[in-house]
């Protein structure tokens, strides 16, 4: 049986969430029935594990960020090696692979949507206009992308992030973890997400400087790092237990001391697709408390695995925090409920399996 020949073009495989999906597939894709290559646009590599699989890794660094010479060199590896799908993770990426693919009728996966914004930028929308035309699926990790995009019915499909539980294994022990944080409360609230112009610190502070005038039983521990540190820092100037971990490569071991997980996003400047932050907190059995928003809602059921509240609401994420810690029982029901849905819906074979059927249906379309 002939192999199915994939080619996968993205930026780099530095340590963001959407380069550690693309390796989990390349681990995932039986080598009997696929032959793959991935070509990187730089030479960042921080999953090596990359180069224990059986794939062909390619680096075509760019000159300048808009290398024209790249359409060029991937015309020629695709000519030669002929895959029977390229597929594109991220937007240059794509507008890369579009007009090759349909010199070479190569049948193309547009991969760039990985969050939902409210309104694209002019960046989103100059890429996506650029490369939807070429693409013969559109791919995103979430239904509320394709809305925020508007991408054509015919052309869309969903493969839901999967989560791998093997990051599970080999944690620091909680009690380490947490005389290294300094943590002597009984409770942690925590997020997880860099300090950018997307993310909502503010409201976390100002709802945990709330909750800290009334109880002594909880630390706030915001783990990132990022352009908008410092200012968030000094609005909790004086507080001991609102920590800043600074950017933690065991990010799971923090998760875990966590009671409470927590992810804010200012709407009106991103929307999240499937939050990675997000499945590592339900993944560790934790409850979670976000900005409904996005593709955040097929993660997270409202009252069922924790609570959805409206963006800068931080007199309510207190609310919401001060009802989950007063109420072992029902944080602990929700931790358990969204461990479950993440074994059961955002598994990683189910990922693997997703894009297997993907690449399938896309071929027998011929």
């Amino acid at each position: 049986m002939k192999r199915l020949k994939v080619l996968y073009i993205i930026d780099e495989l530095g340590p963001g969430g959407t380069e550690r999906r693309l390796v989990q597939l390349l681990k995932g894709l039986d080598s009997e029935h696929f032959s793959t290559k991935i070509i990187l646009l730089t030479d960042i590599v921080h999953y090596t594990e990359v180069y224990e699989l059986d794939t062909e890794v390619i680096k075509l660094d760019r000159r300048i960020r808009k290398d024209p010479l790249i359409y060029f060199r991937l015309f020629g590896i695709c000519r030669k090696w002929r895959p029977d799908i390229m597929h594109a993770w991220g937007s240059m990426p794509a507008i890369y692979a579009g007009p090759v693919a349909k010199l070479l009728r190569i049948k193309l996966i547009n991969a760039m949507i990985a969050d939902a914004p409210a309104r694209l930028n002019r960046k989103q929308r100059v890429r996506s206009f650029l490369s939807f035309p070429f693409s013969d699926i559109i791919q995103s990790n979430s239904y509320a992308g394709f809305e925020a995009y508007s991408v054509p019915e015919w052309k869309r499909s969903v493969v839901h992030n999967g989560f791998d539980f093997g990051r599970m294994n080999n944690l620091k022990d909680r009690n380490t973890v947490r005389e290294e944080l300094n943590i002597e409360t009984r409770y942690v609230a925590g997020m997880v997400a860099g300090f950018k112009y997307q993310k909502d610190y503010e409201s976390l502070v100002r709802a945990a400087q709330r909750i800290l005038e009334n109880r002594d039983d909880i630390t706030f521990v915001c783990v990132g790092d990022g352009p908008e540190l410092d200012w968030i820092k000094e609005l909790a100037r004086g507080n001991e237990r609102i920590i800043f971990a600074g950017k933690i490569s065991d990010v799971e071991s923090i998760v875990n001391i966590f009671d409470i997980g927590i992810l804010l996003t200012d709407l009106e400047k991103h929307g999240e697709g499937i939050s990675n932050s997000i499945m590592e907190y339900m993944a560790a059995g934790k409850a979670v408390i976000a900005t409904d928003g996005g593709g955040t809602k097929e993660l997270v059921g409202d009252g069922e695995t924790g609570y959805l509240i409206p963006q800068k609401s931080p007199d309510l994420l207190a609310e919401r925090i001060d009802r989950l810690l007063n109420d072992d029982g029902l944080r602990e029901d929700m931790g358990a409920r969204g461990k479950n849905r993440i074994l059961n819906e955002f598994s990683l074979d189910g990922m693997v399996a997703g894009h297997i059927k993907l690449y399938e249906q896309l071929l027998q379309g011929n």
